[in-house]
C-alpha cells in the first residue's frame, strides 16, 4: 500500500525515529515497518543509526531517518 510507505517517509523525513515509535505511529507491526523501509530504501536513502535519540520517545536507541545528501 503506497499510503503506508508515504506515511513512514513523512514521519522520518524531518526526524530520526526508533522502530517502536514508527510502528506505534503507523499502527503497524515492527516487521511490517521494516518491510516498508526496505521498499522505501529502493527510492531514497534510508539512514540507520545505531545509537541516536528518537525524536518522539527520546530514547537513545537505534533509529532510522531519510538521508538528505
Amino acid at each position: 500500500m503506497p499510503e503506508h510507505a508515504a506515511l513512514i517517509t513523512m514521519l522520518i523525513l524531518e526526524r530520526p525515529m526508533c522502530l517502536e515509535c514508527l510502528a506505534a505511529g503507523t499502527d503497524m507491526s515492527i516487521q511490517r515497518v521494516r518491510a516498508y523501509l526496505e521498499r522505501i530504501g529502493t527510492m531514497v536513502t534510508v539512514k540507520q543509526h545505531a545509537i541516536q535519540r528518537c525524536r518522539v520517545c527520546y530514547s537513545v536507541t537505534a533509529t532510522v531517518s531519510i538521508g538528505r545528501d
